[in-house]
């Protein structure tokens, strides 16, 4: 399971990395895939990282089950392939010379010997693997998988637990292996089944002491079949050709090389230059992010460690599951037919008209459990302090508050255990769209904050990485070093007094809400999972339109 040996395929691409170079410097563009699980963005750039296009095409995710959160696979490829397409329609006569793929993770997918999936793509949130983690956390030392993998015993830091669930539900279907989102969709393209260190982090069979090699100890201690295992590849490194299949799809004349591909956050974080120990941005999408650059891996419990894009480098990810979520499921399920709560833009509006504090009222955002800092797969999410005189301009504001609370949870203990202050950080992802979000962060937190013009720079990240397997720079850190600034504006805290305190005396009560309410989350949990099994009616879940049967 350790570093293949080049193949003649591989050999062949090197030699092809010139003629790549050259066709680059002469006009040809890169092209980075941002797949997610509400959409799949596709960029055109220039080698220096400037955006000539970008085309964005919505995906919808689905909770056949209760503690299952899943998406169809293959409208994601459907969406990868409308998006690309209308993305070489806006730029007529562009040339195509490599692809990165950037995408979410964890998100377990298993599919036979061929590549052909077998099963939907688990989100990060979901949890159907929760039971096979609590017995592993409980058949384990304290401690032992942490040293090995250098993260916590958790859903999603064990997502080959998940694959491994999936496998047993297929059974009779023949021998089956298992990926993240990229891997799938690279292997759409290229035909390629691999994975890179930053997505196998997350598997909890990557040996942190030598993240380019598959942890036989760890793979034994999860009682996992070796042979479900992708190959294991550099994030930069040029796995592939378009096949014809892929090219014809996607209305692409040349056969454009592609990269291993990499987690989203990560693919960031070289977007923005996040390069050098201490440095760090936050991010907000589906799910909300503070990532740290560290020189090593630090063992922290409220993050995950994983490897970096850049060789020798490590991220740290304390990252809340449903951020952005909580502000679109207030959209489409709270407010769909109130004024003021169609979209971000005018959600952020009617926010804006309550005052600080949203008159007393907090919301805990655990909407899909919680990664950090509690990892609890059954945490749930609480409006705490209605009254009478609530407004929907209140339960609006305290949505976005509730997530800057926990934000500066996260900021506070990544203080405390490293003492990185982080007085100032960039600010990227669909999040930023809203200015009214950044300048609630930064009262919130106290701190400085750096918007994104553009929020959206995954797929930027992923068009650097395809610039270094195309061989237009040596090394990811050398293309994030050559590529323009990503522009930002500047958001200052509040300098309000009674703003500040009013914030202070409210993160007081978040930061009490969760340890109040957990010892009630499971048994809700455990009742609902009663009347599904029992009831003569069945229950009754939120199924998106665009759910495939599980």
């Amino acid at each position: 399971m350790g570093r293949p040996t080049p193949t003649r395929s591989v050999w062949a691409r090197r030699r092809r990395s010139g003629r790549d170079r050259r066709r680059t410097a002469r006009g040809g563009a890169l092209l980075g895939l941002d797949v997610g699980t509400s959409a799949v963005k596709a960029g055109l750039f220039t080698p220096d990282g400037a955006t000539l296009g970008l085309q964005r095409v919505a995906l919808h995710s689905c909770s056949p089950r209760p503690a299952h959160r899943e998406i169809d696979a293959e409208s994601v490829w459907s969406a990868v392939v409308v998006a690309t397409r209308a993305l070489m329609r806006s730029l007529p006569g562009r040339e195509v010379v490599a692809i990165g793929v950037a995408a979410a993770s964890p998100t377990p997918v298993v599919a036979d010997r061929d590549g052909r999936v077998l099963s939907a793509v688990c989100t990060f949130a979901d949890a159907r693997s929760a039971a096979d983690v609590a017995e592993l956390q409980t058949r384990i030392p304290a401690g032992t998988f942490e040293r090995l993998t250098g993260n916590p015993v958790a859903v999603p830091t064990c997502s080959a637990l998940t694959a491994r669930h999936l496998a047993r539900s297929i059974r009779g279907r023949g021998p089956v292996r298992f990926g993240h989102l990229a891997t799938f969709v690279v292997h759409r393209l290229t035909g390629c089944w691999v994975m890179d260190p930053t997505n196998a982090a997350y598997t909890g069979v990557l040996d942190i002491s030598s993240p380019n090699r598959w942890s036989v100890q760890a793979a034994e201690m999860l009682g996992l079949d070796p042979l479900l295992l992708p190959q294991l590849a550099p994030s930069a490194r040029a796995v592939g050709t378009l096949t014809p299949p892929a090219r014809e799809q996607l209305g692409l004349p040349t056969a454009a090389v592609v990269t291993a591909g990499c987690a989203d956050t990560a693919a960031a974080a070289l977007a923005v230059g996040c390069l050098q120990d201490g440095e760090a941005f936050e991010s907000v999408g589906t799910s909300g992010v503070l990532t740290v650059c560290r020189d090593r891996p630090l063992e922290a419990l409220h993050a995950m460690n994983r490897p970096h894009v850049v060789p020798g480098r490590w991220l740290s990810h304390a990252a809340m599951s449903s951020s952005g979520a909580a502000v679109s499921w207030l959209c489409e399920q709270v407010m769909p037919d109130v004024p003021g709560g169609r979209d971000l833009a005018a959600l952020s509006d009617l926010a804006a008209s309550a005052s600080p504090g949203s008159g007393g009222l907090v919301f805990l955002p655990y909407l899909a459990g919680e990664r950090s800092p509690v990892w609890d797969p059954e945490a749930r999410g609480a409006w705490v302090g209605m009254t009478l005189d609530t407004s929907t301009a209140d339960l609006a504001r305290s949505v976005f508050e509730g997530s800057a609370y926990g934000l500066r949870q996260l900021i506070a203990l990544e203080c405390r255990v490293s003492g990185n202050t982080l007085s100032e950080l960039v600010s990227v992802g669909g999040g930023t769209a809203s200015a009214f979000w950044s300048s609630i962060k930064a009262d919130v937190t106290g701190r400085v904050f750096h918007r994104a013009r553009h929020g959206e720079v995954a797929a930027r990240g992923a068009a650097l990485l395809a610039a270094t397997a195309a061989g237009v720079h040596p090394d990811p850190a050398t293309a994030a070093r050559a590529a323009v600034p990503v522009p930002t504006s500047r958001v200052e805290p509040t300098a309000s007094a009674q703003t500040r305190a009013v914030y202070d005396e409210v993160y007081r009560a978040y930061e009490a809400l969760y340890p109040a309410l957990q010892p009630l989350f499971g048994p809700l949990q455990r009742a609902v999972g009663h009347a599904t099994t029992h009831d003569s009616a069945p229950l009754r879940t939120r199924k998106d339109s665009s759910c495939g049967s599980a």
